[in-house]
């Protein structure tokens, strides 16, 4: 994998700039099929057009991880791919290894019958573990940390990265950053608090929960921006460029919160997106997870303190 600039992308960097045409085209088509094949479309076309269900979705998603990894040996036009299909393949293992935990009666005696917040924090932990195994396989491909945005960044980067850098004065993620986290925290907040009948007349009670709200948010914006941000950007981009893997792993992750996500369905798709856009644009502006995590803490923590007042309003 060769190295990126911690400041900037230009085009003498990665294997993408240094590809030519024909086969830079190959690699954006091959990435693109291969990521909406192993995201939850299929699942999504099969659920809510055709009406049925795809109960090996997960064995599907192994074989076709397996085969495009093993196309990445045949084709050698195709192994820039290859550190990408690595961290899908190692991100869709851990979902049998999650389920085999859930079931364990460790976890079940653990975490079974206790209250939202604690059912929240508990799926948190294992999120952490996955981006442990994550970032571990990232190191054994020979990935630097500077490669797969493992580190804070640049946090008073220019909007638009420094390769476009000019004499006039830009705006800064210094600015846009904070402005972004406070704006997008308060109108999740106020909107999801319009949701529940009892309004604020429930703070009181979930105060004594904020601690642990505050380090299940902290956990899940690190666990995803790790492992849904971070490793499948920082594999993409010296494939096919920043352009496509920006949008590619933000249809992917919107996508992933079409089932299950909050919220869930269109919505869910479109505002995951539409958040990963932004915060995988801070990501490669700032060369890092700082602005990143920051936002995605924020609106988490707005999120979880919501569903611990539903959960209080109904006991």
């Amino acid at each position: 994998m060769n190295k990126l600039s911690s400041n900037r992308i230009t085009r003498d960097q990665g294997v993408y700039f240094s590809t030519p045409i024909a086969a830079r085209r190959i690699l954006i088509w091959t990435a693109w099929i291969s990521t909406l094949l192993l995201s939850k479309l299929p699942l999504v076309i099969a659920r809510e057009l055709l009406g049925t269900d795809i109960h090996w979705i997960v064995p599907a998603w192994f074989g076709i991880s397996a085969l495009l990894f093993a196309a990445t040996f045949v084709w050698q036009s195709l192994k820039p791919l290859r550190a990408y299909l690595i961290v899908i393949g190692v991100i869709y293992l851990w979902t049998v290894v999650d389920s085999l935990i859930r079931g364990t009666a460790v976890w079940q005696n653990l975490f079974a019958g206790q209250p939202e917040i604690i059912a929240i924090f508990s799926d948190r932990i294992l999120l952490v573990l996955n981006t442990l195994i994550v970032i571990a396989a990232l190191f054994l491909i020979g990935a630097k940390r500077q490669d797969v945005f493992l580190t804070f960044g640049n946090l008073n980067a220019p909007v638009g990265g420094e390769k476009t850098a000019s004499r006039r004065r830009r705006l800064s993620w210094s600015v846009l950053g904070p402005v972004t986290a406070i704006l997008l925290g308060g109108l999740f907040f106020a909107f999801l608090l319009s949701q529940t009948p009892a309004g604020l007349s429930n703070i009181p009670s979930v105060l004594p929960w904020l601690p642990l709200i505050m380090l299940s948010a902290t956990m899940n914006a690190f666990g995803e921006e790790v492992t849904y941000r971070a490793a499948t950007l920082g594999t993409l981009l010296p494939a096919i460029g920043p352009k496509h893997a920006l949008w590619m792993t933000s249809l992917w992750f919107g996508l992933g919160h079409y089932y299950g996500g909050f919220p869930s369905g269109p919505a869910g798709l479109v505002q995951s997106g539409l958040l990963a856009l932004l915060m995988g644009k801070a990501m490669l502006d700032t060369r890092g997870l700082g602005w990143p995590w920051i936002i995605h803490v924020t609106i988490d923590t707005a999120i979880y303190t919501f569903l611990a007042l539903t959960a209080v309003a109904t006991l």
